[in-house]
Protein backbone atom coordinates (compact mmCIF):
# COMPACT_ATOMS: atom_id res chain seq x y z
CA UNK A 1 0.00 0.00 0.00
CA UNK A 2 1.57 3.60 -1.05
CA UNK A 3 1.76 6.61 1.05
CA UNK A 4 -1.35 8.12 -0.97
CA UNK A 5 -3.71 4.99 -0.33
CA UNK A 6 -3.28 5.17 3.27
CA UNK A 7 -5.79 8.18 4.20
CA UNK A 8 -8.42 6.09 2.28
CA UNK A 9 -7.92 2.62 3.88
CA UNK A 10 -7.79 4.82 6.84
CA UNK A 11 -10.99 6.57 6.40
CA UNK A 12 -12.77 3.68 5.51
CA UNK A 13 -11.36 1.50 8.32
CA UNK A 14 -12.81 4.40 10.48
CA UNK A 15 -16.16 3.95 8.71
CA UNK A 16 -16.61 0.72 9.09
CA UNK A 17 -15.86 0.48 13.03
CA UNK A 18 -18.21 3.27 13.09
CA UNK A 19 -21.55 2.32 11.94
CA UNK A 20 -20.51 -1.56 13.69
CA UNK A 21 -23.55 -2.11 16.32
CA UNK A 22 -20.96 -3.88 18.71
CA UNK A 23 -19.41 -2.06 21.14
CA UNK A 24 -15.44 -2.00 20.19
CA UNK A 25 -12.41 -1.06 22.55
CA UNK A 26 -8.44 -1.00 21.80
CA UNK A 27 -6.31 -1.66 24.51
CA UNK A 28 -2.78 -1.60 25.18
CA UNK A 29 -0.37 -4.26 28.17
CA UNK A 30 -0.79 -1.22 30.39
CA UNK A 31 -4.59 -1.53 30.07
CA UNK A 32 -5.01 2.17 28.75
CA UNK A 33 -7.96 2.54 26.35
CA UNK A 34 -6.19 3.56 22.87
CA UNK A 35 -9.79 3.64 21.13
CA UNK A 36 -13.58 3.46 21.49
CA UNK A 37 -15.93 2.73 18.94
CA UNK A 38 -19.15 5.34 18.46
CA UNK A 39 -21.22 2.60 20.00
CA UNK A 40 -19.16 1.88 23.07
CA UNK A 41 -19.38 6.08 23.58
CA UNK A 42 -22.71 5.96 23.01
CA UNK A 43 -23.72 3.53 25.43
CA UNK A 44 -21.14 5.07 28.06
CA UNK A 45 -22.69 8.62 26.87
CA UNK A 46 -19.31 9.74 26.70
CA UNK A 47 -17.20 11.47 24.15
CA UNK A 48 -14.11 9.34 22.10
CA UNK A 49 -11.50 12.39 24.01
CA UNK A 50 -13.33 11.16 27.37
CA UNK A 51 -12.70 7.41 27.13
CA UNK A 52 -8.66 7.50 24.94
CA UNK A 53 -6.58 7.44 27.29
CA UNK A 54 -8.70 5.71 30.27
CA UNK A 55 -7.86 2.83 31.99
CA UNK A 56 -9.72 0.13 32.08
CA UNK A 57 -10.30 -0.22 35.38
CA UNK A 58 -12.01 3.04 35.88
CA UNK A 59 -14.54 1.69 33.20
CA UNK A 60 -14.93 -1.95 34.77
CA UNK A 61 -15.36 -3.37 37.85
CA UNK A 62 -12.99 -5.35 39.63
CA UNK A 63 -15.23 -8.53 39.53
CA UNK A 64 -14.88 -8.82 35.82
CA UNK A 65 -11.23 -7.82 35.46
CA UNK A 66 -9.58 -9.08 38.08
CA UNK A 67 -11.96 -11.81 39.85
CA UNK A 68 -13.24 -13.16 36.69
CA UNK A 69 -9.73 -13.35 34.94
CA UNK A 70 -10.53 -10.42 32.23
CA UNK A 71 -7.04 -8.77 32.84
CA UNK A 72 -5.53 -11.88 33.20
CA UNK A 73 -7.07 -12.86 29.72
CA UNK A 74 -6.15 -9.14 27.95
CA UNK A 75 -2.09 -9.62 28.77
CA UNK A 76 -2.58 -14.05 27.31
CA UNK A 77 -4.00 -12.25 24.56
CA UNK A 78 -0.96 -9.91 23.91
CA UNK A 79 1.65 -12.52 24.49
CA UNK A 80 0.73 -15.27 22.73
CA UNK A 81 -1.00 -13.75 19.57
CA UNK A 82 -4.21 -15.72 20.75
CA UNK A 83 -7.93 -14.68 20.57
CA UNK A 84 -10.36 -15.56 23.38
CA UNK A 85 -14.01 -15.82 23.65
CA UNK A 86 -15.91 -15.28 26.68
CA UNK A 87 -19.72 -16.08 26.84
CA UNK A 88 -22.64 -15.38 28.80
CA UNK A 89 -21.38 -12.91 31.37
CA UNK A 90 -23.76 -11.05 33.25
CA UNK A 91 -23.26 -7.31 34.55
CA UNK A 92 -25.86 -5.22 35.67
CA UNK A 93 -25.67 -1.88 34.45
CA UNK A 94 -28.02 1.12 35.07
CA UNK A 95 -30.77 0.49 32.68
CA UNK A 96 -30.68 -3.52 33.33
CA UNK A 97 -30.04 -5.25 36.06
CA UNK A 98 -29.31 -8.05 34.93
CA UNK A 99 -27.69 -7.47 31.72
CA UNK A 100 -25.89 -10.56 29.62
CA UNK A 101 -22.84 -9.98 27.42
CA UNK A 102 -20.54 -11.37 25.08
CA UNK A 103 -16.87 -10.66 25.09
CA UNK A 104 -14.24 -11.49 22.78
CA UNK A 105 -10.34 -10.63 22.78
CA UNK A 106 -8.49 -10.36 19.66
CA UNK A 107 -5.35 -9.76 19.17
CA UNK A 108 -4.07 -6.89 16.79
CA UNK A 109 -0.83 -4.68 15.71
CA UNK A 110 -1.17 -0.91 15.22
CA UNK A 111 2.64 0.71 14.04
CA UNK A 112 4.36 -2.39 15.57
CA UNK A 113 2.72 -1.68 19.01
CA UNK A 114 0.64 -5.19 20.25
CA UNK A 115 -2.68 -4.25 20.81
CA UNK A 116 -5.79 -5.92 22.26
CA UNK A 117 -9.51 -5.70 20.54
CA UNK A 118 -12.09 -6.01 22.58
CA UNK A 119 -15.73 -6.84 21.11
CA UNK A 120 -18.49 -6.19 23.95
CA UNK A 121 -21.93 -7.67 22.38
CA UNK A 122 -25.17 -7.39 24.21
CA UNK A 123 -26.85 -10.55 24.16
CA UNK A 124 -29.59 -10.26 26.97
CA UNK A 125 -32.36 -10.25 24.43
CA UNK A 126 -31.28 -13.38 22.69
CA UNK A 127 -30.85 -14.72 26.21
CA UNK A 128 -34.17 -13.98 27.29
CA UNK A 129 -35.93 -15.52 24.39
CA UNK A 130 -33.95 -18.53 24.56
CA UNK A 131 -35.10 -18.44 27.79
CA UNK A 132 -38.68 -17.70 27.42
CA UNK A 133 -38.52 -20.47 24.94
CA UNK A 134 -36.90 -22.94 27.40
CA UNK A 135 -39.77 -22.09 30.30
CA UNK A 136 -42.65 -22.41 27.93
CA UNK A 137 -41.61 -25.47 26.75
CA UNK A 138 -41.02 -26.73 29.82
CA UNK A 139 -44.73 -25.95 31.44
CA UNK A 140 -46.09 -26.83 27.79
CA UNK A 141 -44.81 -30.35 28.29
CA UNK A 142 -46.01 -29.67 32.23
CA UNK A 143 -49.06 -28.93 31.35
CA UNK A 144 -50.22 -31.68 29.13
CA UNK A 145 -48.93 -34.19 31.65
CA UNK A 146 -51.81 -33.37 33.81
CA UNK A 147 -55.13 -34.82 32.71
CA UNK A 148 -57.11 -33.98 35.85
CA UNK A 149 -58.72 -30.33 35.75
CA UNK A 150 -58.21 -29.33 39.12
CA UNK A 151 -54.32 -29.84 39.43
CA UNK A 152 -54.07 -29.08 35.85
CA UNK A 153 -55.10 -25.34 37.07
CA UNK A 154 -52.76 -25.37 40.25
CA UNK A 155 -49.85 -26.40 37.53
CA UNK A 156 -50.67 -23.37 35.54
CA UNK A 157 -51.06 -21.07 37.32
CA UNK A 158 -47.87 -22.11 39.79
CA UNK A 159 -46.14 -21.60 36.62
CA UNK A 160 -47.31 -18.11 36.48
CA UNK A 161 -46.24 -17.12 40.13
CA UNK A 162 -42.99 -19.26 40.27
CA UNK A 163 -39.90 -17.58 39.83
CA UNK A 164 -36.32 -18.66 39.20
CA UNK A 165 -36.41 -21.33 35.91
CA UNK A 166 -39.71 -22.66 37.33
CA UNK A 167 -42.06 -20.16 36.06
CA UNK A 168 -43.32 -16.56 34.99
CA UNK A 169 -42.45 -14.97 38.53
CA UNK A 170 -45.68 -13.05 39.33
CA UNK A 171 -46.91 -12.68 42.72
CA UNK A 172 -50.18 -13.41 41.67
CA UNK A 173 -52.24 -15.26 39.21
CA UNK A 174 -56.03 -15.90 39.02
CA UNK A 175 -57.48 -18.17 36.49
CA UNK A 176 -61.39 -17.72 35.15
CA UNK A 177 -63.06 -20.07 33.23
CA UNK A 178 -66.72 -19.13 30.53
CA UNK A 179 -69.82 -20.65 32.15
CA UNK A 180 -72.39 -20.38 28.91
CA UNK A 181 -74.68 -21.52 31.25
CA UNK A 182 -74.72 -18.89 33.60
CA UNK A 183 -73.37 -16.17 31.10
CA UNK A 184 -70.68 -15.61 33.49
CA UNK A 185 -66.78 -15.08 33.77
CA UNK A 186 -65.88 -17.15 37.09
CA UNK A 187 -62.52 -17.82 39.10
CA UNK A 188 -62.04 -21.14 39.41
CA UNK A 189 -58.80 -20.54 41.68
CA UNK A 190 -56.21 -18.38 41.97
CA UNK A 191 -52.21 -18.93 43.56
CA UNK A 192 -50.17 -16.48 45.18
CA UNK A 193 -50.63 -14.91 49.06
CA UNK A 194 -53.18 -12.96 50.65
CA UNK A 195 -50.63 -10.15 51.74
CA UNK A 196 -47.57 -8.68 51.65
CA UNK A 197 -46.39 -10.53 55.20
CA UNK A 198 -47.71 -13.74 54.01
CA UNK A 199 -45.73 -13.32 50.54
CA UNK A 200 -42.27 -12.92 52.53
CA UNK A 201 -43.14 -15.93 54.65
CA UNK A 202 -43.87 -17.92 51.96
CA UNK A 203 -40.84 -16.59 49.49
CA UNK A 204 -38.63 -17.16 52.33
CA UNK A 205 -39.73 -21.19 52.73
CA UNK A 206 -39.29 -21.23 48.61
CA UNK A 207 -35.61 -20.19 48.81
CA UNK A 208 -34.73 -22.50 51.26
CA UNK A 209 -35.05 -25.26 48.45
CA UNK A 210 -34.24 -24.89 44.93
CA UNK A 211 -36.18 -25.33 42.32
CA UNK A 212 -34.84 -25.40 38.39
CA UNK A 213 -37.84 -26.31 37.08
CA UNK A 214 -41.53 -26.21 37.35
CA UNK A 215 -41.67 -30.42 37.86
CA UNK A 216 -39.31 -29.67 41.05
CA UNK A 217 -41.89 -27.20 42.27
CA UNK A 218 -44.85 -29.30 41.32
CA UNK A 219 -43.23 -32.32 42.81
CA UNK A 220 -43.50 -30.56 46.10
CA UNK A 221 -47.41 -30.33 46.08
CA UNK A 222 -48.43 -34.04 46.80
CA UNK A 223 -52.13 -32.81 46.94
CA UNK A 224 -54.17 -29.88 46.30
CA UNK A 225 -55.21 -27.72 48.97
CA UNK A 226 -59.09 -27.70 49.82
CA UNK A 227 -60.72 -24.09 48.56
CA UNK A 228 -61.22 -23.31 52.40
CA UNK A 229 -57.87 -23.56 52.64
CA UNK A 230 -56.33 -21.42 50.26
CA UNK A 231 -55.23 -18.03 50.77
CA UNK A 232 -56.89 -16.61 48.10
CA UNK A 233 -60.38 -18.64 48.54
CA UNK A 234 -62.09 -15.55 49.57
CA UNK A 235 -60.98 -13.69 46.44
CA UNK A 236 -61.65 -16.39 43.96
CA UNK A 237 -65.75 -16.24 45.35
CA UNK A 238 -66.32 -12.83 44.65
CA UNK A 239 -64.41 -12.68 41.15
CA UNK A 240 -67.75 -13.25 39.27
CA UNK A 241 -68.82 -10.98 36.12
CA UNK A 242 -71.61 -11.14 33.94
CA UNK A 243 -70.54 -11.87 30.37
CA UNK A 244 -72.76 -8.69 29.03
CA UNK A 245 -70.05 -6.51 30.77
CA UNK A 246 -68.20 -5.92 27.60
CA UNK A 247 -66.45 -2.48 28.33
CA UNK A 248 -65.29 -3.71 31.75
CA UNK A 249 -62.29 -6.34 32.57
CA UNK A 250 -61.57 -8.96 32.55
CA UNK A 251 -64.66 -9.38 30.48
CA UNK A 252 -63.74 -7.11 27.54
CA UNK A 253 -60.79 -9.31 27.36
CA UNK A 254 -62.59 -12.08 26.69
CA UNK A 255 -64.97 -10.78 24.54
CA UNK A 256 -62.41 -9.20 22.41
CA UNK A 257 -60.01 -12.31 22.92
CA UNK A 258 -56.86 -9.93 23.47
CA UNK A 259 -54.58 -9.21 25.79
CA UNK A 260 -54.93 -6.33 28.08
CA UNK A 261 -52.63 -4.37 30.12
CA UNK A 262 -53.29 -1.92 32.68
CA UNK A 263 -50.70 0.50 34.28
CA UNK A 264 -52.16 2.89 36.34
CA UNK A 265 -56.27 1.86 37.15
CA UNK A 266 -56.79 5.10 37.62
CA UNK A 267 -56.52 6.62 33.83
CA UNK A 268 -58.44 3.22 32.22
CA UNK A 269 -62.14 3.34 32.22
CA UNK A 270 -61.65 -0.45 31.93
CA UNK A 271 -61.12 -1.02 35.37
CA UNK A 272 -64.68 -0.19 37.82
CA UNK A 273 -64.37 0.19 41.41
CA UNK A 274 -65.89 -3.26 42.07
CA UNK A 275 -62.51 -4.77 40.50
CA UNK A 276 -60.08 -2.74 41.88
CA UNK A 277 -61.79 -3.47 45.49
CA UNK A 278 -60.92 -6.75 45.11
CA UNK A 279 -57.40 -6.95 43.31
CA UNK A 280 -56.07 -4.00 45.18
CA UNK A 281 -53.51 -3.38 42.56
CA UNK A 282 -52.85 -0.17 40.09
CA UNK A 283 -51.21 -2.60 37.84
CA UNK A 284 -52.09 -6.07 36.04
CA UNK A 285 -52.36 -8.07 32.99
CA UNK A 286 -55.79 -9.82 31.73
CA UNK A 287 -54.79 -12.27 28.99
CA UNK A 288 -57.64 -14.46 27.14
CA UNK A 289 -57.21 -18.07 26.99
CA UNK A 290 -58.04 -18.70 22.98
CA UNK A 291 -58.99 -22.01 21.67
CA UNK A 292 -59.05 -20.93 17.88
CA UNK A 293 -59.98 -17.19 18.38
CA UNK A 294 -62.67 -18.16 21.05
CA UNK A 295 -61.73 -17.46 24.11
CA UNK A 296 -62.80 -20.14 27.48
CA UNK A 297 -61.53 -17.90 29.92
CA UNK A 298 -58.62 -15.41 31.30
CA UNK A 299 -55.88 -15.22 33.52
CA UNK A 300 -55.25 -11.84 35.52
CA UNK A 301 -51.51 -11.76 36.65
CA UNK A 302 -49.99 -8.82 38.91
CA UNK A 303 -47.01 -7.90 41.05
CA UNK A 304 -49.15 -6.46 44.35
CA UNK A 305 -46.99 -7.28 47.12
CA UNK A 306 -43.70 -5.93 45.44
CA UNK A 307 -45.49 -3.52 42.98
CA UNK A 308 -42.24 -4.84 40.26
CA UNK A 309 -42.95 -2.77 37.31
CA UNK A 310 -44.39 -5.61 34.57
CA UNK A 311 -42.41 -5.36 31.03
CA UNK A 312 -43.63 -5.92 27.45
CA UNK A 313 -41.25 -9.04 27.37
CA UNK A 314 -43.36 -10.36 30.33
CA UNK A 315 -47.13 -9.50 29.51
CA UNK A 316 -46.24 -11.34 25.70
CA UNK A 317 -44.64 -14.32 28.05
CA UNK A 318 -48.16 -14.69 29.96
CA UNK A 319 -50.13 -14.20 26.51
CA UNK A 320 -48.15 -17.09 25.03
CA UNK A 321 -48.66 -19.31 28.18
CA UNK A 322 -52.56 -18.21 28.65
CA UNK A 323 -52.64 -19.96 24.85
CA UNK A 324 -50.88 -22.83 26.07
CA UNK A 325 -52.50 -23.53 28.76
CA UNK A 326 -56.30 -22.99 27.20
CA UNK A 327 -54.67 -25.83 25.04
CA UNK A 328 -54.29 -27.87 28.00
CA UNK A 329 -57.75 -27.45 30.03
CA UNK A 330 -59.70 -28.32 26.98
CA UNK A 331 -57.96 -31.37 26.75
CA UNK A 332 -58.02 -32.13 30.36
CA UNK A 333 -62.05 -31.12 29.82
CA UNK A 334 -62.68 -33.76 27.05
CA UNK A 335 -60.76 -36.16 29.17
CA UNK A 336 -62.81 -35.67 32.42
CA UNK A 337 -65.71 -35.97 30.08
CA UNK A 338 -64.81 -38.86 28.50
CA UNK A 339 -64.20 -40.59 31.92
CA UNK A 340 -67.80 -38.85 33.35
CA UNK A 341 -69.39 -40.63 30.26
CA UNK A 342 -67.58 -43.70 30.53
CA UNK A 343 -68.45 -43.67 33.90
CA UNK A 344 -72.07 -43.28 33.21
CA UNK A 345 -71.97 -46.08 31.19
CA UNK A 346 -70.57 -48.37 33.64
CA UNK A 347 -72.91 -47.50 35.90
CA UNK A 348 -75.57 -47.93 33.07
CA UNK A 349 -74.14 -51.11 32.05
CA UNK A 350 -74.40 -52.65 35.90
CA UNK A 351 -77.85 -51.30 36.13
CA UNK A 352 -78.70 -53.27 32.96
CA UNK A 353 -76.51 -56.64 33.97
CA UNK A 354 -78.34 -56.43 37.54
CA UNK A 355 -81.69 -55.49 35.91
CA UNK A 356 -81.13 -58.25 33.43
CA UNK A 357 -79.75 -61.16 36.22
CA UNK A 358 -83.14 -59.63 38.14
CA UNK A 359 -85.25 -60.45 35.17
CA UNK A 360 -84.03 -63.94 34.43
CA UNK A 361 -84.11 -64.93 38.42
CA UNK A 362 -87.73 -63.70 38.14
CA UNK A 363 -88.53 -65.34 34.84
CA UNK A 364 -86.63 -68.50 36.77
CA UNK A 365 -89.39 -68.30 39.50
CA UNK A 366 -92.19 -67.47 37.17
CA UNK A 367 -91.86 -70.81 34.94
CA UNK A 368 -90.57 -72.95 37.86
CA UNK A 369 -94.07 -71.96 39.88
CA UNK A 370 -95.57 -71.93 37.24
CA UNK A 371 -94.32 -75.45 35.85
CA UNK A 372 -94.85 -76.89 39.84
CA UNK A 373 -98.59 -75.94 39.65
CA UNK A 374 -99.35 -77.44 36.54
CA UNK A 375 -97.51 -80.87 37.38
CA UNK A 376 -99.12 -80.59 40.70
CA UNK A 377 -102.22 -80.00 38.67
CA UNK A 378 -101.61 -82.85 36.01
CA UNK A 379 -100.68 -85.32 38.73
CA UNK A 380 -103.56 -84.58 41.51
CA UNK A 381 -106.12 -86.44 40.15
CA UNK A 382 -103.95 -89.68 39.08
CA UNK A 383 -102.29 -89.70 42.76
CA UNK A 384 -105.69 -89.31 44.50
CA UNK A 385 -107.32 -91.70 42.03
CA UNK A 386 -103.98 -94.28 43.01
CA UNK A 387 -105.10 -93.65 46.96
CA UNK A 388 -108.69 -93.97 46.94
CA UNK A 389 -108.40 -97.15 45.21
CA UNK A 390 -105.09 -98.57 47.25
CA UNK A 391 -107.34 -97.62 50.70
CA UNK A 392 -110.01 -99.43 49.52
CA UNK A 393 -107.75 -102.29 49.16
CA UNK A 394 -106.22 -102.15 52.56
CA UNK A 395 -109.82 -101.68 53.83
CA UNK A 396 -110.71 -105.43 52.29
CA UNK A 397 -108.20 -107.48 51.69
CA UNK A 398 -109.90 -110.47 51.36
CA UNK A 399 -112.00 -109.58 48.52
CA UNK A 400 -110.18 -110.60 45.22
CA UNK A 401 -112.01 -109.43 42.95
CA UNK A 402 -112.32 -105.54 44.42
CA UNK A 403 -108.16 -106.19 44.39
CA UNK A 404 -107.97 -107.42 40.99
CA UNK A 405 -110.07 -104.35 39.75
CA UNK A 406 -108.51 -101.84 42.12
CA UNK A 407 -104.82 -103.06 41.07
CA UNK A 408 -105.83 -102.52 36.93
CA UNK A 409 -107.16 -99.21 37.71
CA UNK A 410 -103.71 -97.87 39.73
CA UNK A 411 -101.58 -99.38 37.10
CA UNK A 412 -103.50 -97.48 34.85
CA UNK A 413 -102.99 -94.41 36.41
CA UNK A 414 -99.11 -95.02 37.07
CA UNK A 415 -98.94 -95.80 32.89
CA UNK A 416 -100.96 -92.39 32.96
CA UNK A 417 -98.28 -90.54 35.38
CA UNK A 418 -95.46 -92.00 33.53
CA UNK A 419 -96.71 -90.77 30.35
CA UNK A 420 -96.73 -87.34 32.05
CA UNK A 421 -93.50 -87.90 32.91
CA UNK A 422 -92.05 -89.34 30.01
CA UNK A 423 -93.32 -86.02 27.79
CA UNK A 424 -92.46 -83.38 30.62
CA UNK A 425 -88.69 -84.93 30.30
CA UNK A 426 -89.32 -85.20 26.29
CA UNK A 427 -89.66 -81.30 26.31
CA UNK A 428 -86.76 -80.62 29.01
CA UNK A 429 -84.33 -82.10 27.52
CA UNK A 430 -82.05 -80.83 24.64
CA UNK A 431 -82.52 -81.19 21.21
CA UNK A 432 -80.53 -83.69 19.62
CA UNK A 433 -78.20 -82.65 16.53
CA UNK A 434 -79.38 -85.62 13.98
CA UNK A 435 -80.45 -83.38 10.98
CA UNK A 436 -79.52 -84.25 7.50
CA UNK A 437 -80.74 -83.41 3.89
CA UNK A 438 -83.14 -85.77 2.85
CA UNK A 439 -86.69 -85.84 1.47
CA UNK A 440 -90.44 -85.17 3.26
CA UNK A 441 -92.83 -88.16 1.56
CA UNK A 442 -91.01 -90.98 3.77
CA UNK A 443 -92.72 -88.49 7.17
CA UNK A 444 -96.06 -88.39 5.23
CA UNK A 445 -96.13 -92.56 4.83
CA UNK A 446 -95.06 -92.47 8.13
CA UNK A 447 -97.73 -89.90 9.48
CA UNK A 448 -100.45 -92.33 7.47
CA UNK A 449 -99.48 -95.70 8.84
CA UNK A 450 -99.49 -94.59 13.09
CA UNK A 451 -103.14 -92.96 12.37
CA UNK A 452 -104.22 -95.79 10.12
CA UNK A 453 -105.65 -98.47 13.27
CA UNK A 454 -106.59 -95.31 15.02
CA UNK A 455 -108.54 -93.76 12.13
CA UNK A 456 -110.56 -97.01 11.54
CA UNK A 457 -112.01 -96.96 15.08
CA UNK A 458 -113.30 -93.70 14.97
CA UNK A 459 -114.88 -94.03 12.05
CA UNK A 460 -112.17 -90.82 9.85
CA UNK A 461 -110.75 -91.38 6.44
CA UNK A 462 -107.30 -90.41 5.62
CA UNK A 463 -106.35 -88.54 2.73
CA UNK A 464 -102.63 -88.36 1.33
CA UNK A 465 -101.69 -85.48 -1.11
CA UNK A 466 -98.28 -85.11 -1.49
CA UNK A 467 -96.97 -82.68 -4.72
CA UNK A 468 -94.34 -84.81 -7.00
CA UNK A 469 -90.71 -83.73 -6.84
CA UNK A 470 -90.66 -81.65 -4.02
CA UNK A 471 -86.86 -80.23 -2.61
CA UNK A 472 -85.10 -82.00 -0.17
CA UNK A 473 -84.49 -80.21 3.22
CA UNK A 474 -83.22 -80.40 6.72
CA UNK A 475 -84.77 -83.10 9.17
CA UNK A 476 -84.07 -84.88 12.46
CA UNK A 477 -86.07 -87.84 11.38
CA UNK A 478 -87.03 -89.66 14.98
CA UNK A 479 -87.97 -85.80 15.99
CA UNK A 480 -90.29 -85.46 13.10
CA UNK A 481 -92.17 -88.27 13.42
CA UNK A 482 -92.89 -87.30 17.08
CA UNK A 483 -94.04 -84.13 15.74
CA UNK A 484 -96.04 -86.03 13.13
CA UNK A 485 -97.49 -88.58 15.10
CA UNK A 486 -98.63 -85.99 17.80
CA UNK A 487 -100.72 -83.81 15.16
CA UNK A 488 -102.20 -86.62 13.42
CA UNK A 489 -103.08 -88.25 16.60
CA UNK A 490 -104.86 -84.81 17.19
CA UNK A 491 -106.59 -84.85 14.34
CA UNK A 492 -108.55 -87.69 14.95
CA UNK A 493 -109.29 -87.35 18.81
CA UNK A 494 -110.49 -83.62 17.05
CA UNK A 495 -113.46 -85.49 15.24
CA UNK A 496 -115.21 -88.36 17.95
CA UNK A 497 -118.32 -88.70 15.13
CA UNK A 498 -115.63 -89.30 12.27
CA UNK A 499 -114.26 -86.71 9.38
CA UNK A 500 -112.23 -86.77 7.17
CA UNK A 501 -107.85 -86.53 8.44
CA UNK A 502 -105.92 -84.63 5.35
CA UNK A 503 -102.08 -85.24 5.43
CA UNK A 504 -99.99 -83.79 2.44
CA UNK A 505 -97.11 -81.80 1.65
CA UNK A 506 -96.60 -78.86 -0.70
CA UNK A 507 -93.88 -76.15 -1.90
CA UNK A 508 -94.10 -72.62 -0.38
CA UNK A 509 -92.30 -69.81 -2.06
CA UNK A 510 -88.85 -70.43 -0.01
CA UNK A 511 -89.97 -73.73 2.16
CA UNK A 512 -91.44 -77.06 2.21
CA UNK A 513 -95.09 -77.34 3.76
CA UNK A 514 -96.15 -80.30 5.81
CA UNK A 515 -100.25 -80.35 6.38
CA UNK A 516 -102.21 -82.02 8.75
CA UNK A 517 -106.50 -80.59 7.97
CA UNK A 518 -108.97 -82.03 10.01
CA UNK A 519 -112.94 -81.52 9.77
CA UNK A 520 -113.32 -81.51 13.66
CA UNK A 521 -115.16 -79.47 16.05
CA UNK A 522 -112.35 -76.56 15.10
CA UNK A 523 -110.83 -73.88 17.71
CA UNK A 524 -112.52 -70.84 19.23
CA UNK A 525 -110.69 -67.67 18.21
CA UNK A 526 -109.77 -66.86 21.52
CA UNK A 527 -107.69 -70.05 22.48
CA UNK A 528 -105.82 -70.44 19.15
CA UNK A 529 -102.92 -68.38 20.87
CA UNK A 530 -102.43 -70.60 23.83
CA UNK A 531 -102.64 -73.55 22.21
CA UNK A 532 -98.94 -74.23 22.39
CA UNK A 533 -98.48 -73.00 25.83
CA UNK A 534 -97.38 -75.69 27.98
CA UNK A 535 -100.00 -77.96 29.99
CA UNK A 536 -102.53 -76.15 27.80
CA UNK A 537 -105.38 -78.80 27.07
CA UNK A 538 -109.28 -79.42 26.56
CA UNK A 539 -108.77 -83.36 26.53
CA UNK A 540 -109.84 -84.77 29.29
CA UNK A 541 -107.33 -86.92 29.42
CA UNK A 542 -104.23 -85.03 27.74
CA UNK A 543 -101.06 -83.72 29.25
CA UNK A 544 -100.95 -80.02 27.51
CA UNK A 545 -97.28 -81.27 26.44
CA UNK A 546 -97.97 -82.57 22.63
CA UNK A 547 -97.93 -79.10 20.80
CA UNK A 548 -95.73 -77.52 22.84
CA UNK A 549 -92.68 -80.12 22.66
CA UNK A 550 -94.19 -79.90 18.62
CA UNK A 551 -93.35 -76.32 18.30
CA UNK A 552 -89.92 -76.68 20.12
CA UNK A 553 -88.72 -79.42 18.11
CA UNK A 554 -90.17 -77.73 15.02
CA UNK A 555 -88.25 -74.19 15.72
CA UNK A 556 -85.18 -76.32 15.99
CA UNK A 557 -85.26 -77.38 12.74
CA UNK A 558 -85.45 -73.70 11.89
CA UNK A 559 -88.99 -74.17 10.39
CA UNK A 560 -92.25 -72.51 11.41
CA UNK A 561 -95.70 -74.02 13.24
CA UNK A 562 -98.38 -71.73 12.27
CA UNK A 563 -102.10 -73.26 12.91
CA UNK A 564 -105.51 -72.13 10.95
CA UNK A 565 -108.83 -72.82 12.28
CA UNK A 566 -112.50 -71.86 11.78
CA UNK A 567 -115.00 -72.93 14.81
CA UNK A 568 -117.42 -76.17 13.55
CA UNK A 569 -115.38 -76.67 10.11
CA UNK A 570 -111.76 -77.62 11.38
CA UNK A 571 -108.75 -77.03 12.29
CA UNK A 572 -105.51 -77.38 10.45
CA UNK A 573 -101.71 -77.14 11.09
CA UNK A 574 -98.71 -76.23 8.77
CA UNK A 575 -95.18 -76.98 9.13
CA UNK A 576 -93.04 -74.71 6.87
CA UNK A 577 -89.51 -75.93 6.72
CA UNK A 578 -87.35 -74.05 4.98
CA UNK A 579 -85.42 -75.02 1.47
CA UNK A 580 -81.64 -74.84 1.69
CA UNK A 581 -79.79 -72.33 -0.46
CA UNK A 582 -77.10 -72.94 -2.46
CA UNK A 583 -75.07 -70.97 -0.15
CA UNK A 584 -76.25 -72.31 2.95
CA UNK A 585 -76.15 -76.48 2.74
CA UNK A 586 -75.31 -76.62 6.91
CA UNK A 587 -78.10 -77.61 8.94
CA UNK A 588 -79.95 -75.49 11.23
CA UNK A 589 -77.58 -74.28 14.55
Amino acid sequence: MNADERPVYRSLCESIVAHMPSRVLVIDRDMTIRYASPAYCKMRDVSLDEIVGTSLEELFPATILTEAGLAEAINNTITHQHDTHWSGYRQPTVDHGQRIIDIRLDPCICEDEQLVLLTIEDVSERHRQLYERDIIQQISRVMLSIVNLPRLLHAILTAMTAGGAAGLGFNRAILLLVDEEAGMLKAEMAVGPRDAEQAYEIWSQIELKEHRTLDDLLADVSELSIPEEQPLHELVEQLQFPLEDTDTLPTAAVVEAETCYVTERRNDPRVDEHLYELLQTDAFVVAPLLIEGQAIGAVIADNFVTRDPISEADVQLLNTLANHAALAIERARAYEEIQQRAGQLEEAYEQLAAAQKDKIEAEKLAVVGELTAMVAHEIRNPLATIGGFARSMLRGPDELNRILRNSQIILEEVERLEHILSRLLDFARAPSSGMVLDRIEPLVEYARQVTESLAEQADVEIRVNVEQDLPEVFLDHDQFQQVIANLVRNGVEAMPQGGVLEIGARSGEESVELYVSDTGAGISEEHVDEIFDLFYTTKPSGTGLGLALSQRIVERHGAELRVSSEKGKGTTFVIALPIPTQDNKAAPA
